[in-house]
């Protein structure tokens, strides 16, 4: 037998259910890499840049996201879209396209992110959820307004009410008073903005 040197009586069993993370509200967030590799897909046919970013600043600071952005796949598609992402992030970064050549080049480099909640079904067939980086923020798409809070953990299913105006309504007010943070950083120096 194997010594155990750890003390379980503090640790909460629903912990071993896994799961997608912390679910916080839809929106704009400053993040930051902690830990990234590029691996073979789990199908074989491609390599993909797994990663786990964190939110470094506000009420969520600390809430983990992990992602997955393919770097080569047999599919041109898949690929082409996983390289517009790895692009993307890059631009966000401040390191720029043109230079990323290691992705050791992107820990610890703060961008902001669009975040959602994603739904899926888990091994066991239930539903669960998940933070997803919907869009990586850069000066070319800075000025888009970020997704809208409305209807992110609510913990209620969406209605499915076509006529739902009064949630409509909420929707488009609670995006409406929150601007998007202008190219210039609305005082805040972008990442894209850095010099080095």
């Amino acid at each position: 037998m194997a010594q155990l040197n750890v003390n379980l009586a503090d640790v909460n069993e629903k912990d071993a259910e896994g799961g997608g993370g912390q679910i916080i509200p839809r929106d704009r967030y400053l993040l930051n890499i902690v830990e990234g590799e590029v691996k073979r897909n789990s199908k074989n046919t491609g390599d993909l840049f797994e990663y786990k970013a964190e939110v470094v600043e506000g009420d969520f600071a600390g809430v983990k996201i992990f992602g997955n952005i393919n770097v080569t796949h047999q599919t041109v598609t898949a690929q082409k879209i996983g390289q517009a992402q790895l692009a993307a992030l890059a631009e966000a970064t401040g390191i720029g396209k043109a230079n990323l050549t290691d992705t050791d080049q992107l820990l610890f480099q703060p961008f902001y992110a669009d975040l959602d909640v994603e739904s899926y079904k888990g091994r066991d067939g239930s539903d669960k959820e998940r933070m997803t980086v919907k869009k990586f923020i850069h000066a070319g798409n800075a000025n888009e307004p970020p997704p809208s809070k409305a209807a992110a953990n609510d913990n209620v299913k969406a209605n499915s009410a076509a006529n739902d105006n009064v949630k409509q309504t909420q929707a488009t007010s609670t995006q409406a008073t929150k601007p998007a943070p202008a190219a210039g950083g609305g005082g805040r120096q972008m990442p894209w903005q850095r010099t080095a």
